[in-house]
Formats: C-alpha cells, structure tokens, sequence
C-alpha cells in the first residue's frame, strides 16, 4: 500500500511568494527614496546653519574694528567696509554693506552681509553704538567726582 501524502500543503503558492517579493521591494525602493531626500534636506539644512553662523562671525569681526574708531573715522570706514578674503572663500558672493545714523543712544552702526545662496532670504544684520570719546570721558569724570 501507498502512503497518503498531500501534495497541496508540501508545495506553497508561487504566485503569492512573488506577489510578497515584489511587494517588498516595492516598499525597500520607496523608503530608500524618501530616506535620501531627508538625508539631503538635513546636509542643506546643516550648510545653511554653518554658513550663517560664519556671517554673524564676520560681521561681528568687521564691527569690532569699526567700534573702536572714532565717529568721523567709522564714518569713512563704513563707506569702504568689504568682506574679509576667509568670507570670500566661505559665502558665494559676499556683499558686505553698513549704514552710520544718529540714535537716541548716539551714533548707530548697522552692517549687512548677503551672499548668493542666501536666495529671496533677508540678510544678516548686525547692529551696534559708537561712544564718543569725549562723551565717555565726560561720564567717567563725573562717576568719579560724585
């Protein structure tokens, strides 16, 4: 006699198996896809952030100079003011620009720096106060007489 077996179970569909494959790779191809456009977005979003960091460096370079200029001397610097050769190198098309206008503080300096890749985005700004020299003598003679 002949043992019983039972083709139906020994054997699985083949068809279904495809289908399974397919399926996942179908789903292995999109997720690689959507997983290198946040790869992408994150790096762009990391050069964004480095190369705004090193507009507020410079700007804070180029004020540090011009704040330590007397008020006439600011003046003419700040018509000449341009980016340093590191700025250059590190920003697409570096456009430095500054403006000197009277406050209720005194004299306000304000620098701007753009570059290319910063596209429709508002440039950096920087802003800071000249003391006179005269002023701040005057102030510090009568902190000490009083």
């Amino acid at each position: 006699m002949k043992p019983l077996t039972n083709r139906s179970r020994a054997t699985p569909h083949r068809g279904i198996l495809k289908t399974e494959v397919l399926l996942a790779f179908a789903l292995l191809v999109s997720s690689m896809g959507v997983a290198s456009t946040l790869i992408h977005r994150v790096n762009r979003l990391w050069s964004d952030a480095g190369q705004y960091q090193f507009a507020i460096q410079e700007l804070s370079n180029q004020m540090d100079e011009l704040v330590r200029l007397s008020p006439d001397a600011a003046e003419k610097a700040v018509g000449s003011i341009s980016p340093s050769t590191a700025c250059a190198k590190v920003l697409r098309e570096p456009k430095v620009s500054g403006e000197i206008a009277d406050d209720t503080l005194g004299k306000r300096i304000t620098l701007q720096l753009s570059w290319k890749d910063r596209k429709d985005a508002n440039p950096v700004v920087l802003s800071a106060w000249l003391i006179d020299a005269k002023e701040s003598d005057a102030e510090s003679s009568e902190g000490e007489s009083q």
